[in-house]
């Protein structure tokens, strides 16, 4: 449940961190039940801009959306990370004023001429709360700082603030967080809660996003992922992300998703599946040997796939679903086997000594 206070406030704040004015002119890009598009559409209403509906035949096809831009002298377009990484790839000169992106980590990609910013927040405050132009290319872009009006605080477990470099649960409150969840008494006590940090009426309510962040020395706040969903493997904790940006250095790779998947059988635990595309046949074990390279072994994918396209869901999110079953063959076995420091090799080599 949204209040027209929490939407206001957003479209008030969002004028001003994209300076959105009568001039501009901005895309709906986001499908109808995506709260994105509520942001764009009562932005260009209130600044009294022009706002153009991307057609639904080109929304994925980036050279038409990039002439689209160009036709209709747009300043502002949303798209969501996956997609607005690929344009910003492809299009770094594009005749745009501002791309905006948001709903998934953002990776490394080389700066575009055009201002980009890397927005977070979830549908229960309204589009973003969180936001950070990015004018440095580094491995891990953090989302920045809360907009005014929003304060966050990020804790550990027992609800305690953490210290900076600590990594904990971001939780929000201001002006843009909603009322709760329509007839679900439950969930809304269980996921909006009083702010017990301090004492003004603004910020008496607070919601638990459920994402681990954590507070950079620089005081930009960096998301991790989500507490529901850290992925582990053999014990180690992997960000997707870092693999993918690792990926998307090896030549001729143009797009990359990188998932966890459970393994099949008696063995239970979790391997890594990484989709690529690329315009040419992409050399696997070449791929797989770049990666090792740089990351230890149990950040190597068990099984790379190059197929045509990372699938999208209608909010333009990678579709897990429709991507191809990942199947891990006996060399992926042994990659994911292999020791992991020296130590585990002398380990290793005992036991083998001792078998035999």
């Amino acid at each position: 449940m949204l209040s027209q206070r929490n939407v206001s406030n957003y479209v008030c704040k969002n004028a001003q961190v994209l300076g959105i004015d009568a001039s501009s002119r901005m895309t709906a890009y986001a499908s109808f039940g995506f709260d994105a598009f509520l942001g764009d559409l009562y932005s260009s209403i209130a600044a009294g801009a022009t706002l153009y509906i991307i057609p639904e035949e080109i929304r994925l096809d980036l050279v038409a959306l990039e002439k689209f831009f160009t036709e209709n002298g747009i300043t502002h377009a949303f798209m969501t990370t996956q997609v607005a990484t690929q344009f910003a790839l492809n299009f770094p000169k594009a005749p745009i004023r501002c791309l905006y992106t948001g709903g998934e980590k953002m990776a490394s990609i080389p700066l575009p001429d055009y201002m980009l910013f890397n927005c977070y927040g979830p549908t229960e405050s309204v589009c973003y709360v969180i936001y950070k132009q990015v004018v440095t290319q580094e491995p891990d872009i953090p989302i920045g700082r809360p907009v005014d009006g929003i304060h966050a605080y990020i804790v550990s477990k027992s609800g305690q603030r953490v210290p900076v470099g600590a990594a904990g649960e971001l939780l929000v409150a201001g002006r843009q967080v909603g009322m709760g969840y329509l007839n679900c008494p439950d969930k809304t006590a269980e996921a909006f809660i009083p702010n017990s940090y301090e004492k003004d009426k603004l910020y008496q309510s607070v919601y638990r996003t459920g994402d681990i962040v954590r507070y950079r020395p620089d005081g930009d706040i960096e998301f991790i992922g989500r507490k529901d969903s850290q992925v582990k493997i053999r014990g180690f904790r992997i960000e997707l992300k870092e693999v993918e940006a690792v990926i998307r250095e090896f030549p001729d790779v143009t797009d990359v998703t990188v998932q966890a998947f459970d393994e099949k059988g008696s063995g239970g635990g979790k391997f890594l599946a990484a989709y690529i595309v690329s315009p040419s046949q992409v050399d696997i074990d070449a791929l797989k040997g770049f990666i090792f390279d740089r990351k230890p072994p149990y950040m190597v994918p068990a099984v790379i796939m190059q197929i045509d396209a990372i699938p999208l869901n209608v909010n333009q999110k990678v579709d897990r679903k429709a991507l191809p079953e990942p199947k891990v063959d006996s060399s992926a076995k042994k990659t994911e086997a292999a020791p992991l420091n020296v130590l585990q090799q002398e380990l290793s080599a005992l036991i083998e000594e001792t078998a035999h």
